[in-house]
């Protein structure tokens, strides 16, 4: 059983360590697939911009360029490429600009007098990517000058793809920069993404816009793996607990059934050698004329059949499935009366002395079955007897709770019950450990039989007890 709990155990830790290993990795991909998600989102959104700036209407200026190109010959640079643009930008209500030939004029004009209404740009491109790349940058440039970059609307525009920006900044770069590149911060609760977008390539500006990975749409994105997972795992190791589980109740039950049995051979056995012995005595003629003899045999004999009779009594009870099973017989009759034959019953045990009182004397006619009720107290005055030193007291009590029940007590001085032990006392089978080591035989039956007696008769029974400090019954039947 140890290794097989043990190979549980370990079963359940390796699988769980697996999935949760799976999961993780499941989830790394899920939140990179955002991210890949976020990043592209952020790259439309810088397009879209620019195409929406790219269309705006300037009537007020004009924009001339002129472009030369130089490729070097030398054996150390050999196909180096240098690019040279010169862009002037004309305000149309100083100058009026009919068109590009009028470019010669205006480098004229700028040249000589260096007005206001005319502004001059350079820009020297060492070896670009292509040709194309650095047009491409010359047109940004007048895009950027016809129409300026403005965060808040790349703001409003990711807003409208449900994506918030938690930062837009605008820098300036040592050099040129040509492509779009992007910066991951792998935190573990609070993840971004940084992209770095040059909107103006000749003079190296760049935006950078950083955008949270929250954890909600990556969860969402995986959450149907999350949920078959999390049944499977569940309705695994539950099957694996509930087994064990199974396991060791079979093997208690076992146990239980051993013990039972021991206990019962050693219970019946006395009455059944007592018997034989009172059988041998009357054999004897002589003894069976002795008046005095005979009565205490024939005694004996009564007294240890009823021990009999009692025990396969309460088995027959216990072997029923419901309580409501058990046939009452119902009836009218005085209480006082009942617990006063309970009381001569009694035989007190040799070695010790009883005083039984009982507190109430109050004239109370009570509905239930006799015989079943006299059964319940004389368990509970033999458990009293039974598990408590030489000097034996024991109080009864009763009374009316608002005419609807009748509630009985029986207190005793004996060695008591562990607290941690009284949830478990009506249990089939169940022997304090104290009373073990006492060495008190006994088979458990007697308090689940008076328990399951309450019951049939749909009643309740409670307990209070505390080790070395004696224990309280106390019995509620309705009426």
């Amino acid at each position: 059983m140890k290794a097989l709990y043990g190979l549980t155990i370990a079963t359940i830790i390796a699988f769980c360590t697996i999935q949760c290993y799976w999961l993780y990795n499941r989830f790394k991909d899920a939140r990179n697939g955002y991210e890949n998600n976020l990043y592209d989102t952020v790259l439309e959104v810088m397009h879209e911009d620019y195409k929406i700036r790219r269309a705006t209407q300037t009537p007020d200026i004009s924009i001339l360029t002129s472009s030369k190109m130089k490729v070097s010959s030398n054996a150390d640079q050999a196909g180096f490429l240098t690019m040279t643009f010169e862009v002037y930008v004309v305000d149309r209500n100083t100058y009026t600009i009919n068109d590009t030939t009028d470019m010669n004029n205006i480098t004229r004009i700028y040249e000589q007098e260096k007005p206001e209404g005319i502004t001059k740009y350079s820009f020297e491109v060492d070896n670009p990517p292509n040709e194309r790349d650095a047009y491409d940058a010359l047109e940004r440039f007048q895009v950027d000058v016809r129409s300026p970059f403005n965060a808040a609307k790349i703001d409003s525009l990711l807003n409208k793809r449900d994506v918030e920006a938690k930062a837009i900044t605008v820098e300036q770069a040592d050099s040129m920069v040509w492509s779009v590149s992007r910066t991951d911060h792998p935190s573990k609760w609070h993840p971004e993404i940084t992209v770095s977008y040059p909107y103006d390539i000749f003079e190296g500006e760049v935006v950078n816009v950083t955008v949270a990975v929250g954890m909600s749409p990556v969860i969402m994105k995986m959450l149907d793996t999350l949920l078959i997972s999390l049944v499977l795992s569940v309705l695994l190791i539950t099957c694996l607990i509930v087994q064990i589980a199974t396991i060791r109740k079979q093997r208690k039950l076992e146990k239980l059934r051993q013990d039972f049995i021991h206990i019962m051979i050693h219970e019946l056995k006395r009455p059944i050698s007592t018997l034989k012995m009172c059988v041998s005595f009357m054999r004897n003629d002589k003894l069976m004329q002795d008046k005095e003899s005979k009565e205490a045999i024939i005694s004996d004999s009564y007294h240890e059949l009823d021990n009999l009779s009692s025990y396969f009594s309460k088995l027959r009870d216990l072997t029923f499935n419901d309580v409501t099973e058990i046939p009452l017989t119902l009836s009218a009759f005085n209480l006082q009366d009942a617990i006063e034959e309970c009381i001569e019953k009694l035989t007190i045990p040799s070695g010790k002395s009883a005083t039984i009182d009982v507190v109430s004397h109050a004239d109370i006619m009570i509905t239930a079955d006799r015989m079943h009720l006299i059964n319940m107290l004389s368990n509970l005055l033999e458990n009293a007897l039974k598990y408590s030193k030489n000097k034996v007291r024991v109080e009864i009590s009763y009374c009316e709770s608002n005419g609807e029940s009748i509630i009985i007590s029986v207190k005793d001085n004996g060695f008591g019950i562990p607290k941690s032990e009284c949830r478990y006392v009506f249990d089939k089978f169940f022997r304090s450990q104290t009373i073990v080591d006492k060495n008190i035989l006994g088979m458990g039956l007697g308090l689940a039989y008076v328990k399951l007696l309450v019951l049939a008769h749909k009643g309740s029974i409670e307990v209070e007890s505390e080790k070395g400090l004696g224990t309280v019954f106390t019995i509620k039947l309705p009426q």
